[in-house]
């Protein structure tokens, strides 16, 4: 985003935030207050699962970012920042995924507090210099870190939720701001939370088990948002571009991956659901390998949102094509 857009976006912001404060209501007109949910907005698919599994009941849990649309290129208008403004927690990704939420969040009103998630979970250093041509198709080597405040926008990949363990951190986070918001509602958030907390655990051992044993251990995709599911399960990460989706490579990049493809004999190119798939079906056709969608749970579309899928049911369908891909026993 650039300046111009960034300022004129936080015009806009500041707009509709003087709106909000201007026609508020006061104290006397919220008698039913305590009858009402809480509002918790989030800006990404794997936020809303956690919330909405914490929050049961208790949370009115509000998605961000429409169905459908590629969260790496959203930014929020008018009528969705004076949602956020009337929420009480306005809960977002952060490592720089988001490059709106830097404006939006140093104008929202007191009354809705602020979490950056990314500052709760371990992250990966992003590795700039793999978009070099000479070296973009080597395997990644990351770095884990505990988030803190020294970290700034791009130095780490945004990705985490792919880790089945950062899904962890992100419930007990939830659980833990959900009951300062309502301590009377504390026991259940707990509850709500252990019970979520087995099934991500079962998730992971159904991955450790199943990535055991594989004849090929390279994810080759379009778009470097696997890095996260590439580290926690041992397998080496390939990506023709790096963290933004937007990004365009260069014809030598995709020779190169090409090139590497060939030489381990790969039959599976991943393309992320949502973004473009131009790239893998070029290297696809060039390498004779199939080009397989892979979800990176940034945000899902109508269709499996109306099929009820889940952040468990699309890892699981994730592990299921990483295993045919790998030729996993």
């Amino acid at each position: 985003m650039d300046t111009k857009r960034l300022l004129l976006f936080g015009t806009i912001i500041i707009a509709v935030i003087a709106v909000i404060a201007f026609f508020a209501p006061q104290s006397g007109d919220n008698e039913n207050k305590a009858e009402v949910k809480p509002i918790v907005s989030v800006s990404t698919f794997a936020l809303l699962e956690s919330a909405n599994a914490v929050g049961g009941n208790e949370i009115d849990v509000r998605s961000i970012v429409p169905l459908g649309s590629d969260a790496h290129m959203f930014s929020p208008n008018p009528t969705k920042v004076a949602e956020i403004s009337s929420a009480a927690l306005f809960i977002y990704n952060g490592a720089g995924f988001e490059t709106w939420a830097e404006n939006l969040k140093n104008v929202l009103p007191k009354t809705t507090q602020i979490i950056d998630m990314s500052r709760y979970v371990a992250l990966q250093k992003s590795e700039e210099d793999h978009h070099d041509e000479e070296e973009h198709a080597d395997v990644h080597e990351t770095e884990h870190h505990e988030a803190d405040d020294s970290h700034h926008h791009g130095a780490y990949d945004p990705h985490y939720w792919l880790d089945i363990d950062n899904m962890i951190k992100i419930t007990q986070t939830m659980d833990t701001e959900f009951s300062k918001l309502l301590p009377g509602k504390a026991e259940q958030f707990h509850k709500n939370s252990s019970a979520y907390i087995a099934e991500l655990q079962k998730l992971k051992s159904e991955y450790v088990s199943g990535l055991g044993e594989c004849k090929n251990r390279t994810l080759v995709s379009n778009h470097d948002a696997f890095g996260y599911l590439a580290h926690s399960n041992k397998l080496e990460n390939v990506s023709v571009i790096g963290l933004s989706s937007d990004e365009q490579p260069s014809a030598q990049t995709v020779a190169h991956v090409v090139e590497v493809v060939k030489e381990h004999g790969m039959k599976t190119i991943f393309f992320e659901e949502l973004v473009n798939d131009n790239v893998s079906q070029t290297i696809a056709r060039e390498t004779g390998a199939r080009a397989v969608s892979l979800q990176p749970l940034e945000n899902i579309s109508e269709d499996e949102l109306k099929s009820h899928q889940t952040y468990l049911s699309l890892m699981r369908e994730n592990l299921k094509k990483l295993r045919e891909a790998m030729e996993c026993r």
